[in-house]
């Protein structure tokens, strides 16, 4: 297992759970690759995998709430793309995908996902979120601003004599 990874999980989770406090304890399972995070209603296995392979459908078989945590690479955004079918049947499954180097990640819950995305939009909104999480930044482009009636010194009644 990846320690900065398995390092990376524990910060997370200890730090989403903040505003909660319903974490009570986690157990560390080093040679089997996961980590039990015990919380008060129930418990989220995080598997710490750095690189997706078919071998993971097998792993997670036996946990109800499950997370993949792995590298925000080039190999495991196209094992999920490729097995995205796969993956959204799966209830209760999300993927932390991770760039230790710029700390920074990006969050999927495929079942979920597919009941709300456009089929054909998923595999593009998902090359966004890897590319964000990777330092890569959108670029958005600009329209001509609409004014807003809250603004200050604007006048709807001056805007149309003005356009006449």
């Amino acid at each position: 297992m990846n320690k900065e990874l398995k390092d990376w999980t524990i910060n997370y989770v200890k730090n989403r759970d903040l505003t909660f406090r319903k974490l009570v304890k986690w157990d560390e399972h080093l040679s089997k690759e996961y980590i039990d995070f015990q919380f008060k209603d129930k418990v989220i296995t995080h598997h710490i995998l750095e690189q997706l392979k078919d071998e993971l459908f097998e792993r997670i078989k036996g946990n109800e709430y499950k997370v993949i945590v792995c590298l925000n690479d080039e190999l495991n955004f196209k094992f999920l793309i490729k097995n995205w079918k796969k993956l959204s049947e799966i209830k209760n499954l999300s993927f932390v995908f991770v760039n230790l180097k710029i700390n920074d990640k990006w969050v999927i819950n495929p079942h979920t996902h597919s009941m709300i995305a456009d089929p054909e939009s998923i595999e593009s909104g998902l090359r966004t979120m890897f590319d964000t999480a990777n330092g890569k930044v959108a670029e958005i482009k600009a329209g001509k601003k609409k004014t807003s009636m809250f603004e200050e010194g604007t006048n709807s009644e001056e805007d149309e004599s003005e356009e006449n």
